[in-house]
């Protein structure tokens, strides 16, 4: 028998007030854990409470309109239904991805690879399906009572109304990739965003774009919404910047009438700021099926079709010039002191060099020639006589001189800066001071290894009917405030080339008998009551046909504009690319008449194609 009381101290308390004691205990608990729930954590639990019963609904911001240096729009938006998912509502859900993929067309294994890869949080709405057929609205709209977490937003869309299709000027939008969203995710670009791909979409997508808004919807415990919460809530979208471009969409149709069923390129520039009045390349593509989601069918039409028609070849591909180079080698010699314009060189219709003849376009000669009149004839056996006088690094010298081998600037992606071939480039093509110096007759006439793009030489005739200052060719006038309306204009960048004005004056003489003289090769670029200075070309072309050149300015005297023409396997430049350039500037001084320095004026409006 156990005698000491303190072993049997515990259970000698009675038992009403052991119960006391633990539901005091317990009591004590549930205050603590009701204050930690209600007072310390209050607000940790409130937002995830939030969260479970209000989802949050992204408002897309309206894309700024594109308009034309005129005020017509060449790009807008249309409303248009895409499909969101909320991650967590749908999670356990397999028969309503069943439901959900029968409408859309899609299987559920697809349906929950593409969430997971765009998912930003489980509560936040992922976007399924872009831009829904009003069939798919329809059944959406019938069945929501079944399809909790699923709903419908309205979206821009973008649309074209302008009969010019400015195709590779305006680009188009499309989902944000990854290797776009690693550059981009810092500047606030995320999963699902649709951004610029190409063209002034692309250039100008951080203007164009705005800023989301958001507004906040109650949801019931299956995920439906029950209501709209105040709108003091929200955060109201910013729409995007409108853009006034320098297009004239007028000439900008024309250029791509024109180039209708051809190769090829036209560039028309403002000669007073630099701005582009028409930029055309064809082939090209249709916009509004971009405008929409790119199937792969749309993908391999247009991507690996080879006629190339996502290339814009007005800025990005490079061909030898031909004879409109020309001018070039001209400023060259003059300006180095090497030749005179009185130098003359008799034309017997070939030079013979080495043990080759290397011949003229004119295979019965031109006689004797002097440096304007060699320009008007555009006398191949001149120019390899003064290509051989001036040498490699002179001809590369000015060549630099007048930007080509670098690119011009322009506000557009992907602009390629073609080919000077200098001294350290022959070099290393041929190895050191093994290259003939009769490569250099090839190059003074515009061909061999140099490379040039459409624009540059659009911007060549800019510098030469400027006397040599020149601008940074730009397709922006202005960013307009959609809100405001008002405008923000764009400066031109100006530059001037180390070139004696004179020497170009003399250059722009034979130019201007080129299209006016009587032996000269691009009369068919001739107008009636202005007077036009340009230059031929013709560039032999291995894998087929002749390319077609022709640069101009007008008017003569106080020049406008700048254009540039180039027909891939045209043939001659002064009967296919001419004629184009003939056409663009008669629209273009019958919408703007001007007198000239004859003292005529140009108000009779000669018939004119405008499509």
């Amino acid at each position: 028998m156990n005698t000491n009381p303190d072993e049997n101290h515990f259970f000698s308390i009675p038992k009403k007030y052991l119960y006391f004691g633990l539901t005091g205990l317990l009591f004590l608990l549930l205050v603590w854990r009701l204050f930690y729930l209600q007072i310390y954590a209050t607000q940790k639990y409130y937002l995830q409470s939030q969260k479970n019963h209000i989802r949050e609904v992204v408002l897309e911001p309206l894309r700024g309109i594109i308009y034309d240096r005129d005020g017509r729009v060449l790009v807008d938006d249309h409303p248009a239904y895409s499909v969101y998912v909320t991650p967590y509502e749908i999670r356990h859900l397999p028969r309503l991805l069943n439901r959900l993929g029968a409408i859309l067309k899609m299987s559920p294994p697809e349906m929950r690879a593409y969430i997971k890869r765009r998912q930003n949080g489980r509560f936040r709405p992922v976007r399924l399906k872009r831009q829904i057929s009003f069939k798919e609205v329809s059944l959406l709209e019938e069945n929501k009572l079944t399809l909790p977490g699923v709903g419908l937003w309205i979206e821009p869309k973008r649309f074209y109304p302008s009969p010019a299709r400015a195709t590779h000027v305006l680009g188009y939008i499309g989902e944000i990739s990854n290797s776009e969203l690693k550059t981009l995710a810092k500047k606030g670009y995320k999963k699902g965003d649709l951004i610029g791909k190409r063209g002034i979409e692309a250039e100008y997508d951080a203007a164009l774009r705005g800023k989301e808004g958001v507004e906040y919807v109650e949801v019931d415990a299956q995920g439906r919404e029950v209501r709209k919460l105040p709108k003091e809530n929200a955060i109201a979208p910013v729409p995007g910047k409108n853009l006034i471009l320098s297009i004239d969409s007028d000439l900008q149709a024309l250029a791509e009438k024109k180039l209708v069923n051809l190769r090829g390129s036209v560039v028309m520039l403002d000669t007073r700021d630099g701005s582009v009045l028409a930029l055309a390349s064809m082939p090209d593509y249709d916009l509004n099926k971009f405008a929409g989601v790119i199937t792969h069918k749309i993908w391999k039409d247009y991507f690996l079709n080879s006629k190339n028609p996502m290339y814009n070849r007005a800025v990005q591909s490079s061909y030898p010039p031909g004879s409109s180079y020309k001018p070039v080698t001209a400023v060259a010699g003059l300006n180095s002191k090497i030749i005179t314009k009185n130098f003359k060189v008799f034309c017997r219709g070939f030079l013979r060099y080495g043990r080759r003849n290397y011949y003229c376009w004119y295979r019965k000669g031109h006689g004797l020639l002097d440096l304007i009149h060699g320009i008007e004839n555009s006398c191949n056996v001149y120019f390899y006589t003064l290509g051989i006088k001036i040498g490699v690094d002179v001809w590369a010298d000015y060549s630099r001189r007048f930007h080509f081998g670098q690119k011009t600037g322009i506000d557009l992606p992907s602009e390629n800066a073609g080919l000077v071939p200098d001294r350290n480039y022959l070099d290393k093509k041929f190895g050191k001071n093994k290259w003939s110096k009769g490569l250099m007759l090839n190059m003074a006439i515009g061909q061999g290894d140099l490379l040039v793009t459409p624009l540059q030489m659009a911007q060549l005739a800019l510098l030469l009917a400027n006397d040599g200052k020149g601008f940074r060719p730009h397709l922006l006038l202005g960013i307009q405030d959609p809100v405001t309306g008002k405008i923000e204009p764009v400066k031109a960048d100006s530059f001037q080339i180390s070139v004696d004005p004179k020497n170009i004056e003399i250059v722009k003489e034979g130019m201007r008998l080129v299209v006016n003289g009587p032996t000269g090769t691009g009369r068919r670029a001739r107008l009636a009551h202005i007077i036009v200075a340009g230059k031929t070309g013709t560039t032999q072309n291995p894998h087929g046909r002749d390319h077609a050149w022709f640069i101009a300015f007008a008017p003569f005297n106080h020049p406008e504009v700048a254009i540039a023409v180039m027909v891939e396997n045209g043939g001659y430049g002064g009967s296919v690319a001419a004629p184009i350039a003939h056409d663009m500037l008669q629209l273009y001084f019958n919408k703007n008449p001007v007198r000239t320095e004859s003292g005529r004026i140009a108000m009779k409006k000669e018939k004119t194609e405008i499509p």
